[in-house]
């Protein structure tokens, strides 16, 4: 990752840096995340993304299960088109 030039503006009573898109998806940052600052000396600081747990292989199968449930069943159409494809 190379060094980005972020502007400063106002945001209420305090300044705000705006995070280029680039950088908030090599840091995994979403709008309502938050991020640790800490100021590592003068005119350096250091921001770290947000720590988001592993999941295990029990909850991602869990997740996929939960999303193949939601996708409605249909009846198979190839066999139909190919019907149709020779007529």
């Amino acid at each position: 990752m190379g060094a980005s030039e972020l502007p400063v503006g106002r945001w209420g009573n305090s300044l705000a840096v705006r995070i280029p898109s680039r950088l908030a998806q090599e840091l995994g940052v979403r709008e309502g995340d938050s991020l640790r600052a800490e100021v590592l000396g003068p005119a350096r600081i250091g921001v770290q993304g947000p720590a988001r747990p592993r999941m295990s292989m029990a909850e991602f199968i869990a997740r996929i299960d939960a999303l193949h449930r939601k996708i409605p069943v249909t009846q198979p159409v190839v066999e139909q088109m190919r019907r149709d494809a020779r007529y």
